[in-house]
């Protein structure tokens, strides 16, 4: 079962989420191979098919000497979406030995009004 988190801040700030290690049911921390997979998907909702934001390792997901993994929401990532609450979801990928899928967080991000807009910097 995944845990559940929400977010809200001003659209079009940075905003670091809360960073996170990915552990087994044990609460052993599982180290990631080179090809497995790190995704964090932002969408209007559920049902939506449309990819709003997605980050991967490497590319707005970082694994910090912590051991934690961080993801930063960067300005270009949400100034230009309308005002509103939208829903995200972590998951990993394992492919050895056997491919393993699993939803670790998920939650909703609200971004609400901000004065000045990227257009006014």
């Amino acid at each position: 079962m995944s845990k559940t988190i929400d977010y809200e801040f001003k659209r079009g700030d940075t905003y670091n989420l809360k960073k996170f290690r990915i552990t087994d049911k044990n609460g052993e921390v599982i180290t990631l191979g080179v090809t497995d997979k790190l995704y964090f998907t932002l969408k209007k909702n559920a049902n939506s098919p449309e990819v709003l934001l997605q980050k991967t390792i490497g590319n707005g997901i970082t694994l910090g000497e912590d051991g934690y993994y961080h993801i930063t929401m960067e300005t270009v990532d949400t100034s230009d979406l309308p005002y509103g609450t939208y829903e995200y979801d972590i998951e990993f990928k394992v492919t050895t030995p056997k491919e393993i899928v699993k939803t670790i967080i998920d939650g909703s991000i609200t971004l609400t009004e901000e004065i000045t807009w990227r257009g006014d910097e």
